[in-house]
């Protein structure tokens, strides 16, 4: 299918490079200062500690910390007393390391994952599977007793000591969090007795990442979507909100911005959150004094206007997971040309040394804009082709990303960035069902999985070849990774918009797929295609497998075998119906790689396969002279 002496081998070393380049996850700022953070290399996460300029690895045997999104729960957390730090181990153990020492303990010997904690005076909250799915447990410091405080009809995540108790959200087994969450108060008495609070529950709106305000054993702060968009709200407080309710008093919130991760200052009296809208994600700071009845701007500020908001960083990057040091705050930035590292959120300074350097200098910068899909405005961020090539001369990819409740913005995409050094203009579409434009487009594709969310990858090769002379609009691949596998799937067999493509770990015969994934797999097949008994015709109509026989061009298959989100065996069925089909594939296996690929020896010959496949169906032969007769393998 592909044909390795029509792709430029130049740029093998800048994928190398950026496969391995070093990803701060998150940071938490300790008592006296010192940043621990969890960073990732390759296939390993460890907690490292910056002080004074300084650098040093506190683990060598694995952290587990990943990043999702803008309302990712905590994976590390400092003591009270600024000695220790808890985070999770790479077995998904409750564990601490001494700051100074390195020194190890593991607390939990759990069957079952960790997915959030905190550290506070009465202990070590976590969200742990060891009883029931996403149940609240505290461990005491010293690992000697495990207690669950909450658990069996709920779910819960990312939780927050407020004196006593863990303020925390919820949501039902059969919703994800991303649908409807409740923010509630669980008492913590250490016999586990006592009722859990709801501080506050909508129908259909999600509530998420809690912050208790410092020095206040009721106020907490909180982000719900009720208006539209995520916006910081308060809850509890000295005081009754100024219309004498109960209802959440509105912070911060601005117009088309998702507003998230709002953190308190030591003083209880400045929020930091972060901003998206855009591709983009910012960090504002903000002003609550006094009671949080009057606090705030309220939810239609203009941070470039209000007196008692500021935008402390802006421009073409991602901003998550701030936290206050000092009057400083501390966030992870990441930019198109730059990996993740925790900065100074005001004036961009590196607070993490890393080992990856460089790298900007040999990125192209991608650049927004928003295209009509049927009515329909879709941002897009693009990889335009260099502003020197001529009219229809460079193909295009369109790289759909995955989730599908994700978003592509102005992040370290390695993968694209490979793509566009390569001269490929390369344009990544959030398509309906995306993150960070508002509840009603991430739920714009609930019930229509397959419908107006594959229109609008489509139309992106379309609305790129015409926004850009130099794209050449008959020239075009896609590819992708889980919902972008299945939607590069989706886009050979149900338009002739696309050349060749290339599936990574995706899902394609939804019946099948019920049967073999976990939780959060089998819920987001719930939320897109309704249940599964009532609407069985409904999955095994917008199964993606259902399109192969119209598929005519050539398709590659990658997947790793150790899969438990997609198992491999969705790739094999895929590649069956193909082969009976006579359809042009390829299938290629990845020994112990999970839902995503992270060794390097596997990235390196993945991308560079799917390279050589886009080169040779959608490159033209130089007329330079200096193609070269390909000699085929024994």
């Amino acid at each position: 299918m592909y044909r390795r002496d029509l792709r430029d081998t130049d740029y093998d070393g800048l994928l190398a490079d950026m496969a391995v380049a070093d990803r701060v996850v998150q940071a938490a700022v300790g008592p006296d200062g010192r940043i621990a953070y969890a960073k990732n290399r390759e296939l390993t996460t460890d907690v490292w500690l910056a002080t004074d300029g300084e650098d040093r690895r506190l683990t060598s045997r694995g952290a587990s910390a990943m990043r999702y999104g803008r309302t990712d729960a905590r994976w590390l957390d400092w003591s009270p007393d600024g000695d220790r730090i808890a985070f999770v181990t790479g077995d998904a153990e409750l564990a601490t390391v001494d700051a100074d020492t390195g020194a190890v303990e593991v607390l939990t010997d759990l069957e079952g994952g960790i997915s959030g904690l905190a550290w506070g005076e009465p202990g070590i909250a976590i969200v742990t599977d060891a009883f029931l799915r996403a149940s609240l447990a505290v461990v005491s410091p010293d690992g000697d007793r495990i207690e669950a405080i909450a658990t069996g009809e709920y779910l819960y995540a990312d939780p927050h000591w407020q004196g006593d108790s863990v303020v925390a959200t919820r949501s039902a087994h059969a919703d994800l969090f991303d649908y409807e969450a409740a923010l509630v108060r669980v008492p913590f008495g250490g016999d586990g007795s006592g009722a859990v609070t709801e501080l506050f529950a909508e129908p259909g709106v999600r509530a998420a990442c809690p912050r208790p305000r410092p020095g206040d054993d009721e106020a907490v702060a909180f982000v719900h979507d009720g208006s539209g968009y995520d916006a910081v709200y308060g809850v509890g407080g000295d005081e009754p909100a100024a219309d004498g309710s109960d209802s959440p008093t509105p912070i911060y919130g601005v117009p088309e911005t998702e507003i998230a991760a709002p953190e308190w200052n030591d003083a209880g009296d400045r929020l930091a959150v972060t901003a998206t809208a855009g591709g983009r994600t910012h960090v504002h700071a903000v002003d609550v004094d006094g009671a949080l009845a009057d606090a705030g701007p309220g939810t239609g500020a203009d941070p470039d206007a209000a007196a008692d908001a500021t935008a402390l960083a802006t421009g073409d990057a991602i901003h998550g997971a701030p936290r206050w040091d000092g009057d400083r705050v501390l966030s992870v930035r990441e930019t198109p040309t730059e990996p993740p590292t925790a900065v100074d959120a005001a004036t961009g300074e590196r607070r993490t040394p890393t080992a990856t350097a460089g790298l900007s200098d040999r990125l192209p910068a991608p650049e927004a804009f928003t295209y009509d899909s049927d009515g329909t405005g879709v941002n897009a961020v693009v990889h335009p082709p260099a502003s020197a090539a001529e009219p229809d001369s460079v193909p295009l990819l369109v790289k759909p990303h995955g989730g599908p409740t994700a978003f592509d913005g102005f992040g370290f995409d390695h993968r694209a960035a490979y793509f566009a050094a390569l001269g490929y203009a390369v344009v990544r579409p959030n398509y309906r069902g995306s993150d960070g434009f508002g509840r009603a487009f991430r739920m714009a594709n609930d019930g229509d999985w397959g419908g107006g969310d594959l229109d609008d990858v489509i139309r992106a090769a379309d609305a790129t070849a015409a926004r850009y002379d130099a794209v050449d609009g008959d020239r075009v691949g896609i590819f992708g990774g889980s919902g972008g596998g299945l939607m590069t799937v989706n886009a050979l067999g149900n338009s002739d918009r696309f050349r060749a493509g290339a599936a990574f770990y995706g899902v394609y015969d939804y019946e099948s797929f019920v049967d073999d994934t976990d939780d959060v797999g089998w819920q987001l097949l719930k939320r897109e295609l309704g249940d599964f008994v009532a609407d069985l015709d409904a999955y095994r109509d917008a199964s993606p497998i259902r399109a192969v026989p119209d598929i005519d061009d050539p398709l590659m298959v990658l997947h790793g075998e150790e899969d438990a989100r997609v198992p491999i065996s969705q790739s094999e069925q895929l590649v069956a119906e193909l082969e009976k089909h006579d359809a042009r594939h390829e299938l290629r296996r990845y020994e112990g790689e999970p839902h995503g690929f992270g060794e390097l020896d596997h990235v390196l010959d993945a991308y560079t396969r799917v390279a050589d496949l886009f080169a040779k169906y959608l490159r033209r032969l130089p007329d330079d002279g200096s193609s070269r007769p390909y000699e085929p393998p024994e």
